[in-house]
Order: C-alpha cells, then structure tokens, then sequence
C-alpha cells in the first residue's frame, strides 16, 4: 500500500536519512508536508514503512524524484520499483527525472532511466541525471500506426 504522508511521522524520517543527511530530514519532511508542488509518499507493508519516494512536479507533463528509499532489509525486493510504478500511474508523466550517485545509478538504469554524468558535482563525488521518457500512448497513431474503426 502506497500513501501520500500528510503529518510528521518518526518513521518516515528515519527512511529520509537513507535518501539525506539525519540533520535535514526534519527540514526536508516539513518542505513535503507544506503547500507546494513536492509530494512524499510511503510504501508499507505489513503495517510497516518500508520505503518512501518524494515528488516534485514542476509541470503537467514532468517530474523530479527529489528522494526514494528503501529500508536495508526491503532492498532488492522491487520496492523502489514499485514506488515509481505508483507514482507513473498517478500523475502520468511523460518524463521523470532524477539525480542520484554512483551507489544508486545502477537501480535506475535497470529500471530503464537514460544516464548522464554530471561529474564531479561535490568533491570525489560523481553524480548522475537519469531521466525516463515514458509514452502513454502504446497504439499511438503517430508511430505510423493506423487504427482500425
């Protein structure tokens, strides 16, 4: 079950400090919990926050993931997947875009994400913009397919 998160929530913020520093994940879960185009969800399982994934929608056709993560021992079970799952049926973008480091960029290019390097964003620490084009239209017309009436 994937819920959007509407109150501070101690669990929650333990997940952000996979995704952040412990020192800014209060300021960070309150940025969600504000009016504002950022939107935090989590994903539970047995009643337990397994994992959570925040949004910024900077259009109607675009998305940043700003943070996903996952508890150690729910890792490699297709949670973050599922998370982007919820999130592409949800708002039904035509493009996510996410920035991560070397530790998370293979999730994202299995998942089908497009890699960039940025570079050395920070001393010694590489960074990476993966981006999704995703097409809602499987039958579209446009791919030179007709359809039949």
């Amino acid at each position: 079950m994937i819920d959007k998160i509407n109150s501070m929530d101690t669990e929650i913020l333990k997940l952000l400090t996979l995704a952040t520093s412990e020192k800014n994940s209060e300021k960070i879960l309150e940025d969600y919990l504000g009016p504002s185009n950022k939107h935090l969800y989590v994903k539970r399982c047995n009643n337990v926050a397994v994992g959570c994934i925040g949004i910024n929608i900077s259009d109607g056709n675009s998305l940043t993931i700003t943070h996903i993560a996952v508890g150690k021992p729910y890792q490699r079970n297709r949670n973050a997947s599922e998370m982007i799952d919820f999130i592409k049926r949800v708002y039904k973008p035509s493009m996510i875009i996410a920035e991560t480091d070397n530790e998370a960029v293979g999730f994202y290019q299995k998942y089908g994400f497009k890699i960039n390097s940025l570079g050395e964003k920070y001393p010694n620490v590489e960074r990476f913009q993966c981006s999704l084009i995703i097409n809602h239209h499987k039958n579209d017309v446009s791919k030179g397919q007709t359809k039949k009436l």
